[in-house]
Formats: C-alpha cells, structure tokens, sequence
C-alpha cells in the first residue's frame, strides 16, 4: 500500500473516532439512575422472602410459647383482613404482587372506587387495576420499605391523617399524587387501607399520557404473562425487533458509505472497511435504537436494563479491540519501512496487555451500569491480585525478561547463538520462554528470566566466519620443509577470493613433545555458513596437497596432545 493510503487511513480513523465520542457524549453524561438491575433483583428477593414470611410465622405461632414469652406484650395486634390491607406498606405491597402476577381481579380489591365521575366508574373496577399497573410500571418505582407499617400510617407528612403518599407523577395538567388511604372495610368495619378514589379518579388522564401505543397494547393482550427482570415477554420481543431493524439501517448505511469511497476511488484499506462494516455498524445501531425508538413502550425496568448498556459495552469494546489491531497493523508497517523487523514482535505482547485492559474496563462499567459497587469489587481484586502477583512473581519476570530481550536485542528471531554450552537459532520470543532449535533439530525451551542473564554470543551477527585450522605436524618435519610448506600455504590464503586480506598469518607456534605447532588465522568473507562449509572444504583439500608436496606429516594422534 501507498504512503498517501494508509496516512487517509489513519485520518478517517480519527475523524470517525471523533464523531462517535461526540455523538456519544449525552449518553456517557447520564447520572445514575434511582432503579437499575441491582434492584430489580433485590426487589424479586424481597417479594420472595415476604412470601415465606408468612409461613415462617405460622409455623412460629403453632409452637409453645415459654412463660417470658407470654408475659411479653404483643405490639401490634393486628386485625385479619383476607387481602392483608390493614397497613400502608402490606396494601401496596399486596396490590404490586396481584399486578405482577396479572391477577388484576385480586389486584381491584386494593383500589376505593367511592364517589367516582362516571367515566372513570365505567372502565370497571378490574381495567382501573390494570390500567394504573401500566402507568406505575412506567413512571414510579414504588419501595414498599419507605411505607409505614403500623395500621395508623405514617402521621407527619404533607397529606391528610388518614392519608399516605406513595409518589408523585408529572402530567400535562400538573402533578398527580399515588394516595394511599384508610376507609372502613364494607364486611368487617375495621380500618383497612386502599389506593385512594383521588388518585383512581386520575388514572384516565395518567393511561392517556402513560400507556402504550397500539402495537405494545396488541402485544401486551395477546403474547403470554412472562417476564424476566421485571420486563414482560412482549417487551423483550419488541426491543429486540426494532434493535434488529436498526441494525438493518446501520448496515445499509455504512455499506453505502464503503461503496461512495470505493466509487470516488478514495484509498482505503481493506481493514479499515471491515472495521466500518462490523463494529461501526453495531455502534451506529445502538446509538439510534438509544436515540429514536419509540418511548411509549419503555418501563422503568427497560430504562434499568437500558441503563446497563450491555449492546453498547460490546459495540465500544469491538470497536477498541478492532481500534488496537488497527494500530498494531499501522506501527508494524512503519517498523518495516524503518527496518525495525525485532520491534513488530514487541507489539503482540503489547496489544494483548491493552485488550485485556480494555476487556477490564468495560466490565467494570457494565457492573456499575448494572448498579453494583465497583469498588468493591476492585477491593476484592485488589486482595486476589497481591495473592496472584505473589504466586506469579515468575511469570512477570519472564515478561519483562521479554520485553528486556525485545528491545535490547541482543539475539533476534532467526539469529544463530550460542548460550551456555548449547547451540541454536532463535525461532520465538514469547512471554514466558524463548524457543531455540538446536543443530541437531530438537527445540529448547528456555525461560526468559535465565535466558536473558545468560552469557549470549550471536553467531549471525558475524560479519565474516574465521578459519584456523589446527595443524599439528611431526616432530620429525625438517626445518626446510616446515618452511616451505608454511610459504605455500601463507600464498594460498593470501590469493584466495574469499579469504579476507587482514588479517591472514601463518605462524610456526611452538614445540609439543610430540609435534610442531602450526598457527593459522584468516576469516572466510561470508556469513553463509554453508557457503562458509565449501570454502573450507577446498581450503582443506589444498593444504593436504601441500602437506604431500613438501613431505610434512601431520603428528600421530596417539601421541600429540593439542593445547589452545
């Protein structure tokens, strides 16, 4: 590829980077919201537990009371009611658990239809309990904890004795209270308490703004009562629809836009399409399924699940992922035109230390997207990580070690060294160990951590290849014929090729008991070694002629005993 390529590669980049941090800045600026999915399963939790309360107290009441037990004065002595309506927060408590459940007969039972216009009197008392279901699962987030639980209510706040407020609701015409309210019960006459007519006076005017529109209300009639996380089965069914058909949009879009700049001829790469096709795609269809979808179906257990940013989380982390083998292709092929080739090695372990990173990063967001304590979780971590950073001490000094061999290089992938008493050519650096193939086709594994404090000679970094036969005449040799025989070879060398011309000596070294020692230095111009090989083959053929020709033997093997 062109230089003009891949500099228009590395500014599309940018400018598209740019665009969606910018497009996605209302979306990361959002506050936390008061519900998210942490609570939606402590609220399951709760309801779980209130619904075995209630046989842990019957099998508590059936048992015999000892004598201090007796003595002790009940502090509630609560009168029966069937729909446990005698306070506040076990009315709301029970009116929520008939709603969820779709019993909106049993549901009705909790609402004070008294002295109501007749339009509202003539949805009937059952749609009324549906219909303000909708609206709460839309707008209001009941905490049955923060209703009183004594039979008289909660007595200091801004609404009438017999009154207690749940929340607020915001409407066209201004705020709508949730009333609960004490009124005599029609079978008993004991005080119980109902959703009050204020409020159900108002539930027209709260569907009006609140409901759903018509393909969630044909969705919500007709798919079954199935729901997890809070979110019906319709829900599911319809968010992931319109998700599906924003993608569709998302791919048409950018597959257009990779068809104008191949048109127009714009150099870009092919990597660079894929990552406009694949993560941009996604990112674009979340951001307008976040944007322009439709709200009238959204409840407050949606918005939760929203809040999680789970798609998004995985679009942002597919296109840093993508981003980081961008960039590691990009530096690779500048250390190439640099002919840094030791320095690409570098960048996998780097690339994999950052995608780890940012595999991190996102989950702890989503965690605390989701409404759990990150901190906590890093506390947790941090205690783990000091066991695990105790218990993999090795390992991190062999990546350093690596890194150490990486960018000092004193032996490069290919290179011919010498470590220790052993002899190979490097084939890979990895994290933990280097790989070695030896001359006779086996495969060391070295740590890095030992390899690097090694004393490392490396054969391939050689300019030229010496050649110093060791000649060890006999003792016998005639001093005419040692010299002559070392003239013709000190011609030899000097005249051949390939034979450097500094320095070449030949020296007559010294006496042995047994033989006469002839030193022989000069360097081979090759770093070839099997070029190397056939140098000295001829070189070696030719002093055997000249050891015949001048009548020199070489010292009998059983007797000569060589020293360096």
């Amino acid at each position: 590829m062109s230089r003009c390529n891949t500099k228009f590669s590395l500014q599309f980049s940018k400018l598209l980077v740019c665009f969606l941090l910018l497009f996605n800045a209302p979306l990361w600026a959002t506050t936390t919201p008061e519900v998210t999915v942490k609570s939606l399963i402590d609220k399951d939790n709760k309801e779980e537990q209130a619904e075995q309360k209630p046989a842990k107290q019957e099998s508590e009441t059936n048992t015999p009371a000892t004598t201090e037990q007796v003595q002790e004065p009940l502090e509630d002595d609560l009168p029966y009611d069937a729909f446990d309506r005698i306070t506040p927060r076990s009315s709301m408590q029970g009116y929520l658990k008939a709603a969820r459940d779709r019993d909106f007969e049993r549901a009705s039972h909790y609402l004070d239809y008294r002295n109501l216009p007749k339009e509202v009197e003539a949805l009937g008392k059952i749609q009324l309990a549906e219909n303000l279901s909708v609206v709460l699962d839309r707008t209001l987030w009941v905490d049955v904890d923060n209703l009183s639980n004594k039979p008289k209510g909660k007595q200091k706040e801004s609404v009438p004795s017999y009154r207690d407020l749940v929340g607020e609701i915001s409407t066209s015409q201004g705020k709508v209270q949730i009333l609960l309210q004490s009124v005599p019960d029609d079978k008993t006459g004991n005080r119980i308490w109902k959703i009050s007519n204020a409020t159900v006076s108002q539930i027209p005017l709260l569907t009006k703004e609140y409901g759903y529109n018509r393909v969630g209300e044909w969705l919500y009639d007709y798919l079954p009562d199935i729901e997890f996380l809070g979110v019906m089965l319709w829900q599911w069914i319809y968010f992931a629809f319109t998700f599906v058909l924003f993608l569709a949009v998302a791919i048409i879009i950018t597959r257009i836009i990779t068809f104008i700049l191949a048109h127009l001829k714009v150099p870009v790469e092919k990597d660079v399409i894929g990552f406009i096709n694949g993560p941009v795609s996604l990112l674009l269809a979340v951001f307008m399924a976040r944007s322009l979808n439709d709200q009238s179906n959204v409840t407050i257990a949606v918005m939760a699940l929203f809040h999680g940013a789970t798609v998004l989380l995985i679009a942002w982390g597919w296109i840093c992922l993508r981003a980081v083998d961008l960039a590691k292709h990009r530096l690779s092929q500048r250390f190439i035109r640099q002919d840094k080739p030791q320095a690409i090695f570098l960048l996998r372990p780097i690339s994999n230390v950052a995608k780890t990173l940012i595999v991190i990063s996102l989950l702890f967001m989503w965690f605390e997207n989701l409404g759990f304590n990150a901190t906590t979780l890093l506390a947790g971590l941090g205690i783990g990580g000091l066991a695990i950073a105790l218990a993999a001490q090795k390992t991190v000094e062999n990546i350093i070690a690596a890194i150490t061999l990486y960018i000092s290089a004193p032996v490069k992938i290919g290179s011919l060294c010498k470590f220790g008493s052993q002899l190979g050519t490097v084939e890979e650096i990895g994290l933990r160990a280097t790989r070695i193939r030896t001359l006779d086709r086996s495969v060391i594994y070295v740590a890095n951590a030992k390899f690097v404090d090694m004393q490392l000679e490396n054969i391939s970094e050689r300019e030229r290849i010496s050649y110093r036969p060791k000649l060890m005449l006999s003792a016998n040799t005639k001093q005419q014929n040692l010299m002559s025989f070392m003239q013709a070879l000190r011609e030899l060398l000097e005249q051949h090729k390939h034979i450097a011309f500094e320095p070449c000596r030949v020296r007559f070294k010294g006496f042995t008991p047994w033989a006469l020692q002839v030193d022989v230095l000069s360097y081979v111009e090759t770093v070839d070694f099997a070029f190397y090989m056939e140098v000295i083959e001829e070189l070696n053929l030719a002093i055997l002629g000249l050891l015949n020709e001048h009548e020199c033997e070489l010292a009998n093997p059983e007797f000569a005993r060589v020293t360096d």
